[in-house]
């Protein structure tokens, strides 16, 4: 399996006490923004009030969307075009400024979502891989269900432990957009502390707790069926 993976997606969840919105104070937050590279949106939707939308896109599938809603800011950069490390620095600006914004002392949970895709190095169709090498359902699966598979997939819910914080949601899939990827989805969710303004680094490293996850668990858990095919391990 190729040891390099294609991060195509990051968010995540700073979830607070319920508020009111202002929209003056939003379209406020939005300037700030947009004096910050890393942080800054193209053009806003104000629309419905519940659910006002910071938004920007770059080329054909690039998109960068802030969705505030009465009980928490969600950021998303979906088919990602920048590093993990822009991503981080625009939730600690955006997280930051919308606590002052809204007038909330902290975030009572948060959430990090992160999407990648590894190349096989041994199949040349993910399904196979999955349902055949990974899980052992080779010729067990079509004789019952006769119907061709479009997908095929695992998934774990992984608790927090004394050691590891935050429960991890983990998504492993053949990537419908190409046949010879895994799809990886791994989201962990923080429910043990309260975050201000001043803790904020502490979310960016469970986001980066995510990607390591990714890279140092699912990787060489992937990793170790895709073999070439006469190797039984």
């Amino acid at each position: 399996m190729q040891a390099e993976d294609r991060v195509i997606h990051f968010s995540t969840e700073l979830i607070h006490p319920p508020v009111h919105h202002k929209k003056e104070v939003l379209q406020r937050l939005y300037f700030e923004l947009s004096q910050m590279r890393v942080a800054a949106y193209d053009s806003t939707d104000f629309s419905n009030p519940l659910q006002v939308r910071f938004h920007s896109k770059r080329g054909k599938k690039s998109e960068s969307v802030a969705i505030f809603l009465p009980d928490r800011v969600v950021l998303i950069e979906e088919w990602a075009d920048m590093a993990l490390s822009d991503f981080l620095e625009k939730v600690r600006e955006v997280g930051t400024r919308a606590l002052a914004a809204r007038g909330v002392p902290f975030y009572i949970v948060h959430t990090a979502t992160l999407r990648s895709t590894f190349a096989l190095s041994h199949f040349d169709d993910a399904r196979a891989f999955i349902t055949d090498r990974c899980c052992g359902q080779q010729d067990r699966i079509a004789p019952f269900l006769h119907r061709p598979i479009a997908t095929a997939g695992l998934r774990f819910v992984l608790p927090e432990t004394n050691d590891d914080p935050g429960a991890f949601y983990v998504t492993i899939e053949s990537f419908r957009h190409s046949r010879n990827e895994v799809f990886v989805e791994v989201k962990g969710i923080f429910s043990k502390r309260q975050v201000g303004a001043e803790d904020m680094n502490g979310v960016l490293d469970n986001v980066r707790s995510v990607r390591t996850f990714i890279s140092h668990r699912v990787y060489p858990y992937l990793n170790q069926f895709d073999q070439p095919q006469d190797v039984i391990s």
